[in-house]
């Protein structure tokens, strides 16, 4: 019994902080592959908990491994992802020949002490550019959902939209809708 307790609890701590994100997540919100790693990790905790006459190595090494790929799985992604959309920009800078607008945006979020700077535009007279979009490998979904992380659920009330070589954006806002 005394076995089976101290297995369960350092077991069940190691499963708290290798899956944290996971299990702080509903299931909706997570992947089939996620969820499959989770459920396969409770299954080599109770298989440990309930033999404990069986020596814990052979539970515990399947249970890290599965731990490790559930980890390395974001620092995988984070990396893939950052180097997926600067390799993107990096080429379209290259290959453009950026021009500053003559006229600059009523409403913008710089400052009128920054100096411009050069950049691609995506949404020109609440309109989006499309051109410009294919450029960086983008899509409009892309657009809509950078936007619905700034909390703006239309492209109309979006007047003038800019990405720097960086990825930050500049946009100058259309003072007659309102925000939905």
């Amino acid at each position: 019994m005394g076995t089976s307790m101290i297995r369960m609890l350092c077991l069940a701590l190691l499963m708290f902080m290798g899956f944290r994100k996971s299990l702080n997540e509903k299931v909706s919100d997570q992947s089939g592959f996620e969820i499959a790693l989770v459920f396969s990790a409770v299954e080599l905790i109770v298989a440990a908990v309930i033999m404990p006459e069986k020596p814990l190595l052979p539970l515990l090494m399947p249970f890290l491994i599965l731990i490790l790929i559930y980890r390395s799985r974001f620092w995988l992604y984070r990396f893939a992802a950052k180097w997926s959309i600067h390799e993107h920009l990096i080429q379209y800078f290259k290959a453009a020949d950026f021009r500053l607008p003559k006229k600059k945006p009523d409403h913008s979020l710089q400052s009128d002490h920054e100096h411009p700077r050069p950049g691609l535009s995506l949404i020109e007279n609440g309109k989006v550019r499309s051109d410009n979009l294919e450029q960086i490998g983008k899509t409009q979904l892309w657009l809509r959902q950078e936007l619905r992380k700034f909390g703006y659920r239309n492209i109309r009330q979006v007047n003038y939209l800019r990405m720097d070589p960086l990825g930050n954006f500049y946009m100058d806002l259309n003072k007659y809708m309102r925000n939905d």
